[in-house]
């Protein structure tokens, strides 16, 4: 969050609401004396175990023993951050959020509050097209056929975006006022060659795409007439504050709770598919809208599930994208299992023509990935040949090689020799081989480390050297722990952020950078991981880890260091917080040192806290 949030803001807001009103309106309570009980939201029980107090306004479980006051009850039920719990609490109390901008740094354009109200309104304004427009008509019957009645279009915010260039831009003010930079900036309006502002989306059924809290981030907008100055069959929002496709799973607003509540989640590949699912009765199913998954999407899902289902289509391309699905749910430490569609058929085609129970029965065939991927080999190659065999060892090894930890590798491993019909000891060596040869980098060739120019940090340098391997699971990896802000370097920054962000042309996106940052972008290009330290002989994700961390850990000392600074001229209770903050600093640094296991926790909630600065 800018700055910091007063005291008396926070208690002003926890004054404002009463905890059992704001608990009610998640769970049915039941007054009994001077407490309301219910069955506790946080673990399955018969008997209500869970209290709340008024007059003390807080909870407390007997059971599982959470307990707290209203901002803890919203952290632990929507599963999000103190942040992001302390402004749902005020948006539900109608108190603006007092920041103390003395740790406040300047504001540039809007903010992201102003963007969602940008996308919540433009979001009413398409549903209210749809519903009322006479143009609207094709889409309406659009989505007839297609079985989505008008509650459904309420609930999932489906709406029509005209054919006209200003539907949302003409109704926005003037040219800098604060609407039509929000809509810039929502990614709602587009420029033309004149620097004129245009609606981006027109004559489209728009789909509104929320984050894990509700909040509109962004649309799907599908065509309706198919020619050339249409564009494509979908459009999407451009990455946005507020909207990264590749962080984002639709639907996932909806399903947290019953995915919450069975640790299972299903995954199906588009938002229509989604929405018929939950229609159907699997109400814990997301959607990654068509895009390829990605790493943000498994650490995403992993706050919410232990097992995910991967739901795929009967083809060749369905089945690839399943499997790298898999195997970066597997990196995440996720149970994981596969469900095969019928041939010809989608989820939502599925339901529509045979009824939930038949893809209830595909849920229920789901298999393993390795023996989903064992059945694929058995009709794509020829095992009792010495080719054939090698080919599907070296498919399973690849996969394998993504578990995590020892009993998940026994496992795969396993299930591997047996459906190759071959001993597991071989395939364990093998395995150990797989690893060795698939992390390890190339040997120094002519650009030795010593060349490197010793003002750039050597961490960050070995980060954009991994980076320039071009592994997309990587890249992930970054996108998702490392704010580019923490890379101290101006020219590692900008080659981390190209690399990163997978350009294509990596020397042309560089092309307005400084002449230094050209240089390591192309030592990079020319000599792709010849600058890594040994460690990387542990394989590139750990390689890549602790580079992680000790980036982080420079970042918290500095923060630690700058604290110690200023705790010296502080007195009273302004003292005692830098004292509080210094001291949990120091204990989390500490935790850092202890491996990536012990400490990714601690760094989402700093990567928190960062996002919403």
């Amino acid at each position: 969050m800018a700055g910091m949030v007063s005291k008396d803001t926070i208690d002003q807001i926890r004054n404002a609401l009463d905890i059992s009103d704001v608990i009610g309106s998640y769970i049915q309570l039941k007054r009994t004396g001077h407490v309301a009980k219910a069955l506790c939201p946080f673990h399955k029980e018969k008997t209500p175990s869970f209290h709340v107090n008024p007059a003390r306004q807080a909870f407390h479980c007997f059971g599982c023993g959470a307990g707290g006051d209203v901002f803890k009850f919203v952290m632990l039920y929507d599963h999000v951050d103190f942040p992001t719990a302390l402004r749902m609490l005020a948006s539900r109390a109608g108190i603006a959020l007092q920041i103390d901008e003395k740790r406040s740094g300047p504001k540039d354009g809007p903010g992201k509050d102003e963007i969602f109200a940008a996308n919540e309104d433009a979001s009413k304004r398409y549903q209210k097209e749809l519903l009322q427009s006479p143009e609207a008509a094709p889409a309406r019957e659009y989505l007839k056929k297609r079985a989505l009645d008008v509650a459904a279009c309420k609930e999932w915010g489906i709406g029509y975006s005209p054919e006209g260039w200003g539907f949302l831009s003409d109704a926005a003010g003037p040219r800098n006022g604060p609407q039509m930079k929000a809509l810039e900036a929502a990614g709602l309006l587009s420029t033309n060659e004149k620097g004129n502002l245009y609606d981006r989306f027109r004559g489209r059924v728009m789909f509104t795409i929320r984050d894990e809290l509700g909040r509109a981030v962004g649309f799907s907008g599908r065509v309706l007439k198919a020619d050339e100055k249409a564009g494509g069959k979908y459009v999407n929002t451009p990455e946005t504050p507020v909207f990264r496709k590749s962080r984002i799973l639709f639907g996932l607003d909806k399903a947290k709770r019953e995915i919450l509540d069975a640790r299972q989640a299903l995954l199906v590949e588009g938002q229509i598919d989604c929405i018929r699912c939950h229609l159907g009765g699997f109400k814990n199913t997301v959607a990654s809208q068509g895009t390829a998954f990605t790493v943000e999407h498994a650490a995403l899902l992993k706050r919410y599930a232990d097992h995910v289902v991967v739901v795929l289509d009967a083809d060749a391309a369905g089945q690839k994208a399943a499997l790298r699905s898999a195997e970066l749910l597997i990196a995440e430490g996720l149970a994981v299992t596969l469900a095969a569609l019928p041939a010809g058929e989608d989820p939502d085609s599925l339901i529509l023509k045979k009824g939930p129970e038949a893809f209830a029965a595909v849920l229920k065939a789901a298999q393993t990935p390795m023996g989903f991927l064992l059945g694929l080999l058995r009709k794509s190659e020829d095992l009792r040949s010495q080719e054939g065999l090698l080919r599907a060892t070296r498919a399973v090894l690849e996969l394998a090689t993504h578990a995590q930890g020892a009993v998940q590798t026994e496992q795969m491993l396993r299930e591997a020799a047996a459906g190759l019909e071959i001993g597991y000891d071989a395939l364990r060596r093998d395995m150990k081989a797989a690893v060795r040869q698939k992390f390890r980098p190339p040997p120094p060739a002519e650009a030795p480390a010593a060349e490197l120019p010793a003002a750039h940090p050597l961490d960050e340098v070995e980060l954009a050297m991994l980076l320039g391997a071009g592994d997309p699971e990587l890249a992930g990896l970054v996108r998702h722990w490392v704010p580019y802000s923490l890379i101290t370097d101006p020219a590692c920054r900008a080659v981390i952020h190209a690399l990163a962000e997978e350009e294509s042309d990596l020397m042309a996106a560089l092309d307005d950078e400084s002449e230094e940052c050209k240089a390591l972008a192309a030592r990079i290009v020319n000599a792709p991981q010849k600058v890594m330290s040994t460690e990387a002989d542990m394989g590139v994700a750990k390689a890549a880890q602790d580079l992680i961390l000790r980036i982080w850990q420079r970042h918290l000392a500095a923060q630690k260091d700058e604290l110690g600074r200023r705790k010296q001229a502080l007195a009273g209770t302004e003292r005692q917080e830098v004292l509080r903050e210094y001291a949990q600093l120091l204990l989390d640094l500490g935790k850092l040192k202890l491996g990536w296991a012990r400490a990714h926790p601690i760094l989402e909630l700093y990567l928190q806290k960062l996002l919403d600065a």
